[in-house]
């Protein structure tokens, strides 16, 4: 049994103490002393003894597949063994990462009752919510006895895998331009597909007048892309996308922009397929539409982690030349940080000259923020500014040189890689490139 003793308790532990140095200097003092610490311990004890036999059940409820960086309520059905009414307090055994709202609870429960509080998990993998602990207030608040309830709730922390329901809810409503930082531009494309209320960034040559007259509120034709085009991701796994940026690796990054567009461009009728690597090729996904090709590659990426492996783009881009042959979109997310990477990927580029290819890189906000830094004149301030300074000019050049061999390069801050991508992949749709 777990007595913890209250403030009210401890508090009342002082007052004998005071009788007792009163009672240096009035001897009568020291008998009552005496009397009121028997008191205490007398009360203490009975009121100790309306915590035994006390016991409660406890069931939580909550999604078995969670998003990163997503808010997720959880909820815990207490049934006490008590029908008196207390104070009680709930706290929960949780994961790594897992970020509460709301813990401990208080509350008065004199039956069932459910209490509710919320969770955002930061990091990806297969968690499991522990056991339940429910602090139980004494009747006259001397004490609290602690009871503990084991339990073993197992949970799945995804990539954010709620922007995909975003975007579908967004896309039934003519929206999905929302979600996008870039307009895509329309170009020309192939046929009607149906007509939708008008969205910011329509073009005012979409807007069907008749249409529009009838409904008494802009509408606009959405003109259909061409279908059953490849877009192939290559996913590097290595050591350079262990990097972390705001709270989260590089590689989570990538996962988010990697889902969106792959599950854009399935709603779009395309086939997506998958080459993850590090040291090795870690998943192969061909590429393949449909529901069941949505459902592949979400299984797939959330258990997909970077390590610190060198990455072997060789047997990546061998791979895509075995197993894709059709002319296709290929994303590549991958760092450079080095000459040795930046000349390997140049010298592989050539070897897949029949696709089309999107170099996805991640800035990094704080090698930017420190070449920004002023010095001040202070020697020590100025040396890591000029690295971070040469580092970034260096990077310029080689993704300028991507450019200039046809390679279309992303070059954004991790937070902006999404809507980028997406906005690119939709850009390269209406233009026809492929």
């Amino acid at each position: 049994m777990k007595l913890v003793p209250t403030r009210t308790l401890v508090l009342l532990t002082l007052l004998p103490l005071g009788v007792a140095l009163l009672g240096v200097l009035v001897a009568p003092l020291r008998a009552t002393a005496l009397a009121v610490d028997g008191g205490i311990a007398a009360l203490a004890l009975v009121d100790a003894l309306g915590l035994f036999g006390l016991r409660f059940t406890a069931t939580r409820k909550t999604r078995a597949v969670w998003s990163v960086n997503r808010v997720e309520e959880v909820v815990v059905t207490l049934t006490p063994s008590w029908r008196r009414t207390r104070r009680v307090e709930l706290h929960q055994t949780l994961f790594d990462g897992a970020e509460p709202e709301g813990l401990p609870l208080a509350a008065r429960l004199g039956g069932r009752g459910e209490l509710r509080y919320r969770l955002t998990a930061r990091t990806r993998g297969t968690y499991t919510l522990g056991a339940h602990h429910l602090r139980v207030r004494s009747p006259l608040g001397l004490w609290m006895r602690q009871l503990d309830v084991s339990a073993a709730d197992p949970v799945q922390v995804w990539p954010d895998i709620k922007a995909l329901t975003q975007y579908d809810l967004l896309a039934r409503a003519g929206r999905q331009a929302l979600l996008l930082h870039v307009v895509p531009r329309p170009g020309t494309l192939a046929e009607f597909e149906r007509l939708r209320p008008w969205a910011r960034g329509d073009e005012y040559r979409l807007v069907d007048w008749k249409a529009t007259a009838r409904a008494r509120s802009p509408i606009v034709r959405q003109l259909r892309h061409a279908t059953n085009q490849n877009v192939v991701f290559l996913l590097d796994l290595g050591r350079t996308m262990t990097a972390s940026f705001e709270g989260r690796s590089a590689a989570d990054w990538a996962l988010d922009a990697l889902l969106l567009t792959g599950h854009v461009a399935l709603r779009q009728k395309d086939r997506v397929g998958l080459v993850a690597f590090s040291g090795r090729v870690r998943a192969l996904l061909r590429p393949e539409s449909g529901p069941r090709a949505r459902t592949t590659l979400l299984r797939t990426a959330c258990g997909l982690f970077p390590s610190m492996e060198e990455p072997d783009f060789r047997e990546a881009f061998a791979a895509l030349r075995l197993y894709v042959r059709a002319r296709s979109l290929v994303v590549l997310f991958s760092s450079v940080v080095d000459d040795g990477t930046a000349t390997l990927i140049r010298q592989l580029l050539p070897t897949v000259s029949r696709h089309l290819v999107v170099w996805v890189c991640l800035r990094d906000p704080g090698v930017e923020a420190l070449a920004e830094t002023p010095s001040d004149g202070d020697p020590d301030a100025a040396w890591p500014r000029g690295a971070a300074a040469e580092f970034l000019g260096w990077r310029r050049r080689v993704l300028d040189d991507a450019r200039a061999r046809g390679v279309h390069v992303i070059d954004a801050l991790p937070h902006e890689v999404t809507p980028t991508l997406l906005s690119h992949y939709l850009d390269v749709k209406a233009r026809q490139l492929l």
